[in-house]
This record gives structure tokens, sequence and C-alpha cells, in this order.
């Protein structure tokens, strides 16, 4: 009776901050996810793996929570920082990507890839209506954690 929603994002900014202080609050996953919103709880369930839980959503007695579970995998050497899913029977969605880091001659250029698929409890003839509200409300959540990591970034680089 469920359906699916498939995102892919691609995002790309800039910030005055060097690339070892985007590095290390990125890879940092509590430090990173305090910056995203509607965020309601964020357990690490073993080394480098957490799962996320989003503030419920909906109109009376429908309510949806997405939450899903990623290991990261982080190379301070490289600079890379990735995430793929973790399976549980409780979670919503599946989510991977990764941050792509470039060192610039005034700060850092940042590029956040992401793949999403979002099942959504409802019946299938529902998702004509709602895949396009899913798909809009985490492209607006992403651009609001991307605007306070930039915020952040650049109070870090303006106190450098």
């Amino acid at each position: 009776m469920a359906f699916d929603v498939t995102i892919q994002l691609n995002k790309k900014f800039t910030v005055p901050a060097d690339i070892n202080t985007v590095y290390n609050l990125l890879a940092d996953v509590p430090a990173s996810a305090s910056h995203f919103p509607d965020l309601t709880n964020l357990v690490e369930e073993a080394a480098n793996t957490y799962r996320w839980e989003m503030k419920k959503i909906g109109l009376g007695p429908i309510q949806l929570q997405t939450i899903y579970a990623c290991e990261y995998i982080c190379d301070a050497e490289s600079k890379s920082i990735a995430w793929e899913p973790r399976d549980t029977a409780d979670h919503s969605a599946k989510v991977s990507g990764k941050w792509i880091l470039t060192e610039t001659s005034t700060g850092c250029d940042i590029n956040l890839l992401t793949d999403a698929v979002i099942t959504i409890p409802l019946p299938s003839l529902a998702g004509i209506g709602l895949k396009p509200v899913v798909k809009v409300e985490f492209e607006t959540l992403t651009n609001t954690y991307i605007k306070n990591l930039a915020k952040t970034l650049s109070k870090v680089a303006a106190t450098a």
C-alpha cells in the first residue's frame, strides 16, 4: 500500500572557511546534523552509524515521520565524507551521498550530492499529489541546512 519518492540533489556553495575547518565540521556528524532543520533526534547506533529521526508532519490522524540510518565513511587525508544507508525494520527512508570539498584561494567550494528514497505509508493513489510535495519539502530542508552550515562556516572564518 505504500509508495516511494525518489530524490536526487546536487547542491553547490562556497564558504570563506578553509578546507580543514569545513571538513572538521562536516565529518563530525552530530555537529553537522545540529544545523539540519526539523531533526528531532540523532541516535548513534554503532561506530560511525547514526539514525536520523525527523519531526512528524501531517494533518489530523495522518502523521508521517521520516527515519533513516546511515554509516559515515570519513577520510581526513583526502577530505572525503560519504554515507551509505543502513537498513532496519523501522526506517522509512534510505539516504546515501557525499560531500565534495575543494580548496580555493578564498575558502572552500562545497558540493553536496545526495540520493534518497522515502517510503510513504499511504495508498499509492495518494502519491500522485504527495510526491511533488515530499520532493519540495526535502529540498527546502536541505537548502536551509546548507544556509545554516554556510552561516556557521562564515562566522568561523571571520574569527580566524
